[in-house]
């Protein structure tokens, strides 16, 4: 069988490799992508163009999508005409890191007839915040109360996800302020069991950080769960630092939190599929409650509302729902993109009550 394969550069490398190794009757007969990069005059390689007249001329079998968990990519792919369009589980690599393999897999799949995988899913811990951001995008400083995630909830919904989807490349767990939870390490065990080779990643102020109990802090360890903290003036960067080295984490200081954005529209006379088109957002994958929206603002804006509409999003337990139609359903626009508008940036900052509506919008 001949393919292209078609990808993000970086994916090439780990895909060629695999291959060479468990299907070795697959030919990769060139490298592509939608930026070719340094790699455009190079022989190996091929533009969509190219590879789309290759596989009109019959010269190859069909392209191998490198980046399964990308649905842009197959909705690209289909537009253009190719068919097969083939995927390789991205998990199959950490399968093969770790002895794991089946020796009587494929591997290489049609990509209508396995189930899907998610970039990322994003799930708040605590709506609730130990530190009032201005204009925060979640809207945590509004939340007056403690709101905790329910583990019995969280537990079937994610076992609904694994009957959706194979693989889930990113899950990140925030808030508010996810060390606010005193079970968080009860949701990191929850996601493993069903998702044993996804990404943990949490995102964190780090001020929590430093009184975190041994059991979460082996809990991290033990799957690998990477501390995305938030990067702000207030933080002791040096403890930080030192605690993570010791403690021998997984972790990085987002220096981007220097900036905040206005980004709602309350009138909702925007032009959706615009937003949704340059929202840097829409591809943070949001879980509430038995529901999944391309962001997390229909299942947050409740806490601002200024009549904005809540609880948009796809039901989980739909009869007959797939994970390929809840893929194409997650890069369209919302109903509730027509309350958004273009970012604007500001200088971030810690705001006390009373909130101005001004702190989110354009």
């Amino acid at each position: 069988m001949k393919l292209i394969l078609f990808g993000n550069i970086e994916t090439w490398n780990d895909a060629v490799s695999f291959l060479a190794n468990h299907r070795p009757d697959v030919q990769i007969v060139g490298l592509c992508s939608l930026d070719l990069g340094p790699y455009a005059d190079s022989n190996a390689t091929v533009t969509l163009r190219q590879a789309l007249a290759l596989f009109k001329d019959g010269l190859i079998d069909g392209i191998l999508n490198s980046n399964g968990e990308n649905p842009y990519y197959f909705q690209l792919l289909e537009e253009l005409g190719f068919h097969p369009i083939y995927t390789m589980p991205s998990y199959l690599l950490q399968q093969e890191l770790d002895g794991s393999l089946l020796s009587k897999e494929p591997y290489i799949y049609p990509y209508l007839e396995v189930k899907p995988e998610l970039m990322q899913l994003e799930f708040h811990l605590a709506d609730h915040c130990n530190l009032n951001c201005k204009g925060c995008t979640h809207f945590s400083n509004l939340v007056t109360e403690p709101v905790f995630a329910d583990i019995t909830q969280f537990q079937k919904d994610i076992k609904r996800l694994s009957e959706l989807f194979s693989h889930i490349r990113h899950f990140y767990l925030l808030g508010g302020e996810p060390f606010l939870n005193p079970d968080i390490h009860t949701f990191i065990a929850a996601v493993k069991a069903s998702f044993p080779y996804t990404q943990i990643i949490i995102v964190t102020n780090g001020l929590l950080l430093l009184s975190i109990q041994p059991a979460v802090i082996d809990m991290l360890r033990k799957h690998q769960a990477h501390l995305s903290i938030s990067d702000y003036n207030c933080l002791d960067h040096d403890k930080i630092t030192r605690f993570v080295r010791e403690h021998q984490l997984s972790a990085d200081l987002r220096i981007e939190k220097e900036e905040f954005y206005k980004f709602l529209n309350p009138k909702g006379d925007s032009d959706g599929s615009a937003i949704f088109e340059q929202c840097s957002r829409k591809n943070c994958t949001f879980l509430d409650k038995g529901r999944i929206a391309a962001c997390c603002l229909p299942f947050v804006v409740k806490y601002f509302n200024q009549s904005i509409p809540e609880m948009e999003g796809i039901d989980l337990y739909q009869p007959d729902l797939t994970g390929h139609q809840i893929q194409r359903q997650l890069i369209r626009p919302m109903e509730l993109c027509r309350y958004c508008s273009t970012d604007v940036p500001y200088t971030w900052e810690i705001s006390k009550p009373p909130f101005e509506k001004e702190d989110w919008c354009v």
